[in-house]
């Protein structure tokens, strides 16, 4: 997922967005807007630790530290 951070925030965002608008009451008129609110909340977070293993993985390219690949060998 590192390799698309804005795909690791929309498919964390959606569901939570549609989880949070299932468990809001309907009497308010503001409950959707915060599940939307805190689905995005929850979006942005998984994108930035996405991007943010992303540009962990290129310096330990950079450095030599790892080769890339998915398993580590010894």
């Amino acid at each position: 997922m590192a390799r698309h951070p804005i795909g690791a925030a929309l498919y964390a965002a959606v569901p939570f967005t549609l989880f949070f608008l299932m468990v809001s009451s309907e009497e308010e008129p503001d409950n959707p807007l915060f599940a939307v609110f805190f689905g995005l909340i929850t979006g942005l977070v998984f994108g930035l630790t996405a991007a943010a293993e992303r540009l962990r993985q290129r310096r330990l390219k950079r450095l030599g530290v790892w080769d890339g690949s998915s398993t580590t060998r010894r």
